[in-house]
């Protein structure tokens, strides 16, 4: 038996394991600077959306979208503060129906409960972010595993494992996408509860000035807490958008093109193969950026979360239970410090990731352009 029959099949499922280690990006290859693809905006329909999803390069809101979770969390341990001076029972107004909030009769109660809700959905984000980057690091070994394939296997040997190499491709991105959804509809169910929080104090009549003072900077922070919620959800809505065109990306520019020769009883000659590898390493480098993106901004995320937003959470609790007045003004004077220190970290932070990535595309582009040269001149 030939032994690259032996061999390359092995080397496929190597590389293609899961959560296989990187291959070391010197393995392959540079397209001169006007053949190098421009990523662009990319516009895409379903049946009840439409998205438009930045190319990686320029997609950069995510970076300031971050913050939001570490804000909204010293927001809360604010208002919590606020609350330990006093109980507020919250008036709907009469037309309005209570459906998120448990207990109307205890603005404490209702402050725990939007705690608890927010901290779940934290920390079953980390989980589900942690199973997104998982796929989406196997993706540039799958598809590096197709182009190997493609570019050596002998014919029958390629109709046997370019099929299973592809599945593995789109079952990583498939993951990839439905994991981010039903993490999206949690933090968007809590936007439900905020929203509906905020319109109850807003409905809340007063009895007293005293009493009129505390609502209005009860509703100042239900207000600010649900702006800056809506950026949380905002970033997981990228999180989803980003995977979901990684997935159509794939589907459209590299499966696709290599099922149709493939199915074609193609690769008859080095021509095939040699046009078809031009065509899909262009796609492969919008591929490769787009989940590595996805998974810059969920390591991210995850980093800010553990650092800034999970433990303060459970912490911002023993607020409620404050009972002297100059504690409460000590407590605050913290917690706007702790946002301040917090937003430089996270910001020194994003820009960190956003030079990495910049620096792995352009090795990427040299790698893949160095790759193509030697394909070429083979």
């Amino acid at each position: 038996m030939n032994i690259l029959h032996i061999l390359l099949p092995i080397a496929i499922l190597l590389i293609s394991k899961t959560y296989s280690v990187p291959i070391d990006t010197t393995e392959y290859l540079d397209l001169p600077t006007d053949e190098i693809p421009i990523a662009t905006t990319i516009t895409t329909t379903t049946t009840t959306t439409t998205t438009t999803t930045l190319a990686p390069e320029v997609d950069h809101e995510w970076e300031d979208l971050v913050l939001g979770g570490p804000t909204v969390v010293n927001y809360l341990g604010l208002f919590m503060v606020h609350a330990s001076r006093k109980d507020q029972v919250l008036t709907p107004s009469s037309d309005y129906i209570v459906n998120y909030i448990h207990n109307v009769q205890s603005l404490r109660a209702t402050l725990i409960q939007i705690s608890s809700a927010m901290q779940a959905a934290f920390e079953v984000a980390r989980e589900d972010l942690v199973r997104i980057q998982n796929s989406m690091n196997q993706i540039p070994e799958h598809i590096k595993a197709g182009l190997l394939l493609i570019q050596t296997a002998p014919k029958d040997l390629l109709s046997k494992l370019l099929p299973y190499t592809l599945r593995n491709v789109k079952r990583a991105a498939n993951e990839g996408s439905s994991v981010s959804k039903p993490t999206l509809e949690r933090f968007v169910s809590v936007g439900l509860l905020l929203e509906e929080f905020a319109t109850l104090i807003s409905s809340t009549s007063s009895t007293s000035a005293e009493n009129a003072d505390y609502l209005i900077e009860a509703n100042a922070y239900s207000v600010d807490m649900k702006i800056q919620w809506d950026l949380v959800v905002k970033l997981f809505k990228k999180f989803s958008e980003r995977a979901d065109f990684t997935q159509t990306s794939i589907s459209n520019s590299f499966i696709e093109p290599a099922d149709q020769v493939l199915n074609a009883n193609g690769f008859n000659s080095q021509s095939d193969r040699l046009t078809l590898l031009q065509k899909l390493i262009s796609a492969t480098i919008a591929i490769d950026q787009s989940s590595h993106l996805l998974d810059m901004m969920a390591r991210t995320y995850n980093d800010v979360s553990n650092d800034h937003m999970e433990d303060q959470i459970t912490s911002n609790k023993a607020y409620l239970g404050l009972t002297i007045e100059s504690v409460r003004a000590t407590s605050q004077r913290q917690l706007w410090q702790n946002l301040l220190s917090q937003s430089v970290k996270v910001a020194r932070l994003t820009q960190e990731r956003h030079k990495q990535f910049a620096e792995t595309s352009l090795s990427r582009q040299a790698e893949y352009a160095t790759y193509l040269e030697g394909v070429l001149s083979a």
